[in-house]
């Protein structure tokens, strides 16, 4: 009677412990369905150097000097940075203390040591794949590879893609400079890309250094790669090389900002244009899928500079009447692209659709 009431005891406890695993798998399935909203933020050129022909008095090295301390350059902006999940700009220049200066107009090379402005302004990745990636050299090249890596700042370069990740995420980027040659910029879209998706990035971020300086139109260079990278599967475009700010597009649901400008720019000590902007988009994920409906996106309009007189390379949020003109201006050159910004209370947002 003992053995049979024993036996008895132990099929019922057996019988308890097969069937925990079935009252815990709703559980799973509702963490898998959590909701993850990733933040990116973008900005445009950042070179810190400056070309020999600039003044001394004013150029990047002497601010440096003076103002001693890396936190400067992004002070105004660095808390926006903070906030979000990733924040990447465009390194034109590079970071070393060899090679031999290009034959070239301008050529820009600051030391290794001015990483540290990226690490304490809360940048964490560039794209460094630009005409100005090899001002001294190749080894100039590599030597700002090197110190990026060592200052654990992400990178996206030519072959080099770079997977950043953020609260479960993997965040790709692509970097390509379309200057040199469209068919081989087009080929590095669509093997970085390729080798993102078989990394299983969960967002990617293209990065393309095209278009003509110095004006809002747009080359056939820029949309016809940037479009591309859209149809091989980017979240995101990115733009730069003008120097000046362009339209944002809207294609296939993603968008394409042309050209964000300059930003920490050394490479002029008193630029006619100032106006820049940061560029800040949020990508909701359920469990592992991306919610496909367009994403929201912003613009924060800023000035290159905190002085209205001259280059101080410290970027800071627009003011009043400026932060309306620049928005103007933006939705001026989105429209024909199919991007349009809200109005509230007879004012333009900064909030895009």
């Amino acid at each position: 009677m003992i053995k049979s009431t024993y036996l008895l005891i132990l099929l019922l406890g057996s019988l308890c412990l097969s069937s925990h695993p079935e009252t815990k798998e709703p559980a799973r399935a509702k963490m898998t369905d959590k909701k993850v909203t990733i933040t990116i933020s973008a900005a445009g050129d950042c070179t810190f150097g400056s070309d020999r022909s600039s003044p001394f008095s004013a150029n990047f090295y002497s601010v440096r000097r003076r103002v001693k301390k890396d936190d400067y350059f992004f002070r105004k902006v660095s808390s926006i940075f903070k906030k979000d999940d990733l924040t990447i700009v465009n390194l034109e220049g590079t970071l070393t203390k060899r090679g031999q200066r290009a034959p070239k107009k301008y050529a820009f090379r600051g030391d290794p040591s001015y990483a540290k402005i990226l690490k304490k302004g809360h940048v964490e990745a560039v794209s460094f794949a630009n005409n100005h990636c090899r001002d001294f050299g190749p080894i100039s090249y590599q030597d700002t590879c090197d110190t990026l890596k060592k200052n654990k700042i992400h990178y996206a370069s030519y072959e080099k893609t770079s997977i950043y990740r953020k609260k479960g995420k993997k965040i790709g980027m692509v970097a390509v400079n379309g200057l040199e040659n469209f068919s081989a910029s087009k080929n590095l879209i669509q093997r970085g890309i390729k080798k993102l998706k078989e990394r299983k990035a969960d967002l990617i971020i293209v990065s393309i250094h095209a278009g003509i300086e110095h004006t809002s139109q747009l080359s056939d260079t820029q949309k016809s790669l940037s479009r591309y990278a859209v149809r091989q599967g980017a979240n995101l475009v990115l733009g730069h090389h003008p120097h000046v700010l362009q339209g944002i597009e809207t294609y296939r649901g993603a968008y394409i900002v042309y050209s964000l400008g300059n930003f920490c720019f050394g490479g002029n000590t008193n630029p006619s244009d100032k106006d820049t902007m940061i560029f800040q988009q949020k990508f909701t994920f359920q469990g592992k899928k991306l919610l496909r409906k367009k994403s929201p996106a912003k613009v924060i309009p800023c000035s290159l500079s905190s002085r209205p007189d001259i280059n101080n390379y410290q970027p800071k949020p627009a003011a009043s009447k400026r932060y309306q003109r620049i928005l103007n201006r933006l939705a001026r050159y989105s429209r024909p692209l199919g991007t349009t910004f809200r109005t509230r209370k007879g004012k333009r947002s900064n909030i895009l659709r």
